[in-house]
């Protein structure tokens, strides 16, 4: 069975909707997977803050859902992440394996899989991984439009090369390396305890415009490891209203 006709019998749900093509119209007979999993990216223990965007078209997806067993279909799914590392799929009941997508996340490429058999209801399905470099202990600030962050970096592996860190705004809630409207990077951030500040009043008017085209301002911290394509982040701050 070809990987159209696995789009075609799982329909998965995750943070947006992914719109599928090719698949035969016979589906408008089938109902929908109501059959769930969920689980969320760790790092001992602690949820892991990552890009939040979904994007089929530039495969954005960190894990990749395969099924097994009886009536298993060749090929995977994509399955896409919120920013605070959780992830959901609605499914139809069977045995399934996910694993990571090659090439994606801000962390050392493994080969493990977590397999699972869904019926109804499938929760904590978590992928624990070890990132480059981990942000502990972020807090923010936001004074006479200065934004002001304050952050510890812990080096996890010891031959990771941190390349910059960056301040992402943007006018919307969803702030990573795709969404960003803003971006500051800066290359003084070591391992341990780190401040930056970015003075709103020093950006150009076109810069400004962009980022009160809502009226809401959101700020997110992220940190890029040479060669990775993914950033690890802290949470989302909102500066305004």
């Amino acid at each position: 069975m070809t990987i159209p006709s696995l789009f075609c019998r799982l329909l998965f749900t995750v943070l947006s909707v992914v719109f599928l093509s090719g698949c035969s119209t016979e589906i408008d007979n089938w109902d929908y997977p109501t059959s769930k999993v969920s689980g969320q990216f760790l790092y001992k223990g602690q949820p892991m803050q990552l890009m939040g965007t979904a994007s089929d078209a530039t495969g954005s997806n960190m894990l990749q859902l395969h099924q097994t067993g009886e009536g298993w279909i060749q090929g995977f799914v994509k399955v896409f992440s919120r920013e605070d590392g959780s992830y959901t799929i609605n499914a139809f009941d069977g045995d399934y394996y996910l694993n990571l997508t090659p090439g994606r996340g801000p962390w050392v490429p493994n080969t493990d899989t977590l397999r699972f058999t869904l019926k109804g209801e499938q929760a904590n399905v978590n992928f624990e991984v070890t990132p480059y470099f981990w942000l502990s202990n972020y807090t923010s600030s936001y004074k006479d439009s200065v934004f002001t962050a304050t952050f510890n970096v812990e080096k996890i592996v010891a031959t990771a090369d941190m390349e910059k860190t960056v301040i992402q705004l943007a006018p919307t809630a969803i702030v990573d390396n795709t969404s960003r409207t803003l971006e500051r990077a800066f290359t003084n951030v070591v391992p341990g305890s780190n401040t930056l500040t970015l003075n709103l009043k020093t950006l150009s008017n076109a810069e400004k415009t962009n980022l009160r085209r809502t009226g809401f301002l959101f700020v997110r911290i992220g940190i890029k490891t040479r060669n990775v394509s993914d950033l690890i982040y802290s949470t989302t701050s909102q500066l305004m209203p």
